[in-house]
């Protein structure tokens, strides 16, 4: 029913329960899990050479922080005994999520109700409802 389940992640309490929901799923159905954080792109204006290069630090800051909590993810719910599949992009937080559920077939999406926001208010803040009302995969919410 669910082959593939993707988890989206920002280290937060909701997106960690998330991910152990994903597991206990994944291991009932043998899903493969794809775990997956997005860096919310900055757009600074280029004509502003000091603004451009602070957003830039920011972005190699924040890619730095993701790749932490993907290994830390991928720890927690080591062993897994399918598929396991981590990856982090740069966009849109919920536009990336909604295109790579598709892009990768996902027949499930465990998402957080609310992120902390390491680097912005990221997943039901807005970015779970997004996913929910915007996505044609099936959704869960977990609080």
């Amino acid at each position: 029913m669910f082959n593939k389940i993707l988890v989206p992640i920002d280290g937060s309490e909701c997106s960690l329960r998330a991910l152990d929901a994903a597991k206990k799923i994944g291991e009932k159905f043998q899903s493969e899990i794809y775990i997956l954080s997005v860096i919310q792109e900055i757009n600074i204006v280029k004509q502003v050479p000091t603004a451009y290069t602070y957003s830039a630090q920011i972005q190699e800051g924040s890619m730095e922080m993701i790749k932490e909590i993907l290994n830390n993810a991928v720890a927690r719910i080591s062993p897994y005994e399918y598929e396991l599949h981590s990856e982090y992009l740069l966009g849109n937080v919920a536009k990336e999520i909604i295109k790579y559920a598709e892009d990768k077939d996902i027949g499930l999406i465990v998402i957080g109700s609310r992120g902390l926001g390491a680097f912005s208010r990221t997943l039901l803040g807005s970015v779970s409802n997004k996913v929910l009302n915007s996505s044609n995969k099936s959704v869960l919410v977990i609080k």
